[in-house]
């Protein structure tokens, strides 16, 4: 789980760091995969402090079982 706080309509910070932590090079010139890699992004989640990393495990955990219960 990762957290983007902004700017708006761009996804920068949450991609780099979901490559990192995949194990993808994460540089936006040179890094990357073709293929293999899905996100999930839940418009308007929230954790606060943004830093606190177990809650947002918490809540992404809920919210991707939400998810899979309707899809």
């Amino acid at each position: 789980m990762v957290g983007d706080s902004g700017p708006t309509k761009i996804i920068g910070e949450a991609s780099y760091a979901s490559a990192e932590r995949l194990g993808i090079d994460p540089d936006p010139k040179d890094g990357g995969i073709d293929s293999g890699v899905t996100y999930i992004f839940f418009k308007n989640s929230t954790v606060s402090p943004i830093e606190d990393h177990e809650k947002a495990i918490t809540v992404g955990n809920e919210l991707a079982k939400e998810f899979v219960k309707k899809n």
